[in-house]
């Protein structure tokens, strides 16, 4: 139901992502590297080690159908990762920024991909042939700070976009040099023209936005903020009613859908979440790494600390282990498996150092209120 991964890592992980068969592992070690792990025989091996960057790696996306890496991070810098027999090697990617690049993601055709960075904007990326590298084209339409996350619409034209200003966009980011004509119309907008600002949704200044996605239809928009509120619209409802749900848990760090009207939530609470959307409503369907009976935390609480100093023995260590597979913050959840418009297994990453695979299947058997529909 829950499995940890066997690494042997030492550090916190930044960000991780899978290759197409899953059979290959990148990592961020919250530092300037990244490392592909491959498996074999149901042990993990270090492959490769890429060292490109000079500074901290913040996000990694890795294309299932051309196969190519892409990774970008507080040096400003991102890079193209393409397989030359079996060695990886970096292809360079003029972003024309002047602070960090905080987060990347490959469109759905792979012939593209989005990085959000400091510098009020967001480049959108594409192989010029005839200068043999990647060039952006920015959006700064309306942007007043940092991105800090990033979605495609399933058309490749429309992008999500969340940040420390307060919102989460949808911009246009069709290119149609790279793209062809638009052919597949969207609810979201009756025409769509590169770098403009379709809608704007606000989540009244209560909380940076860290993690946001459409579902596998596009018709949904949901995003998480930093004051612990799930926000959705749908499209298809008359008006486009941005629908928020404010819950009684840490802030969240990433979400992902796992069917179009189920997504999974994680963050400072070591403990993902499964909400259901239906209509104008969010609710809870279930807490993952919780026994389904309640069991006594282990958590050492404030009285323990503080309110018997007298009998506590300082110098003694005392036991902070939490009643969960993570053990500090998830900040990075992916898809591992999917059947259609239903996810089977994700994975998350922790600031524990953990990778834990998720079979969803699974859980749903064991909890009586997991239903992903």
């Amino acid at each position: 139901m829950a499995d940890l991964l066997n690494l042997s890592l030492n550090s916190s992980i930044s960000c991780h992502a899978w290759n197409r068969d899953r059979t290959q592992l990148a990592i961020s070690l919250n530092s300037k590297e990244v490392y592909i792990y491959s498996k074999s025989d149901n042990t993990w091996q270090l492959a490769q080690t890429l060292t490109e960057h000079s500074a901290r790696v913040l996000s990694i996306d890795w294309a299932p159908q051309s196969n190519r890496i892409v990774t970008c991070g507080s040096d400003k810098n991102a890079y193209v990762w393409s397989l030359d027999g079996r060695v990886w090697k970096p292809e360079l990617v003029v972003l024309r920024v002047q602070r960090a690049a905080t987060c990347v993601k490959w469109s759905p055709n792979e012939k593209k991909f989005a990085v959000g960075c400091g510098s009020r904007c967001i480049c959108v990326c594409y192989f010029e042939p005839l200068q043999q590298f990647w060039v952006a084209k920015h959006i700064k339409k309306q942007l007043r700070s940092t991105t800090l996350c990033l979605d495609w619409h399933p058309n490749n034209a429309l992008l999500a976009a969340g940040g420390s200003d307060f919102k989460c966009r949808i911009f246009g980011a069709h290119i149609p040099d790279v793209d062809g004509p638009l052919t597949e119309t969207s609810r979201w907008a009756t025409s769509i023209k590169a770098a403009d600002c379709i809608h704007e949704f606000s989540t009244n200044n209560s909380g940076w936005v860290y993690s946001c996605g459409f579902n596998f239809d596009g018709n949904i928009l949901a995003f998480v903020s930093h004051d612990s509120t799930i926000y959705m619209v749908d499209c298809t409802r008359n008006p486009q009613e941005l629908v928020s749900q404010r819950t009684p848990f840490l802030p969240f760090l990433s979400m992902k859908f796992i069917s179009n009207t189920s997504i999974i939530v994680a963050g400072h609470d070591c403990v993902p979440l499964v909400y259901g959307l239906s209509g104008n409503k969010i609710s809870l369907l279930e807490k993952l790494d919780v026994s389904p009976t309640k069991q006594k935390s282990s958590v050492a609480t404030a009285k323990d600390l503080f309110g018997n100093r007298e009998r506590i023995n300082m110098d003694q260590s005392v036991n902070t282990t939490i009643n969960s597979i993570h053990q500090n913050s998830i900040n990075d959840v992916k898809i591992l498996n999917q059947s259609g418009t239903k996810v089977t297994q994700v994975s998350t990453t922790g600031l524990d150092g953990n990778i834990v695979i998720w079979d969803l299947e699974a859980l749903e058997k064991r909890f009586g209120n997991l239903r992903i529909r």
